[in-house]
């Protein structure tokens, strides 16, 4: 199972984002063989659209889930990721990032999930063993 950016759900849906078609290969290629799923997060920011019954109907459409779940560590293990990459990102050139970034992998994390996203930086920074695509 797939564990979904918004950045990716985001450009499937925009025909002028610059990353619409890789986003649209990506989902089709990985949704065939894998299950697509949404953590909380990332339902809640792509609520956040102007557009949200037209995502909820390509989320329907695409069969792509929101896994619920997010016990304390989850929550436990993305505030210590947030705060090595704050280590990190003093030392060197790492792009600020919100906590929900964390959020997104430590839920993909704990449930045995892959990310697809376009923003690997992040992930892989402090989520080493995490399987990223994209």
């Amino acid at each position: 199972m797939i564990s979904l950016d918004t950045n990716v759900v985001f450009s499937a849906l925009n025909p002028a984002d610059v990353h619409h078609a890789r986003s649209r290969r990506l989902l089709s290629k990985h949704g065939a063989v894998e299950a697509l799923a949404l953590s909380p997060v990332v339902y809640a920011e792509l609520m956040a659209s102007p557009d949200a019954p037209g995502i909820q109907l390509f989320l329907e459409k695409a069969q792509i889930v929101t896994l619920w779940e997010m016990p304390e560590v989850v929550w436990e293990g993305a505030g210590r990721a947030f705060g090595q990459y704050a280590r990190l990102r003093r030392g060197g050139a790492l792009p600020r990032r919100i906590v929900a970034d964390f959020l997104i992998a430590a839920h993909a994390q704990h449930h045995g999930l892959g990310v697809m996203s376009f923003d690997h930086t992040v992930y892989a920074a402090v989520f080493p063993g995490l399987r990223l695509i994209g």
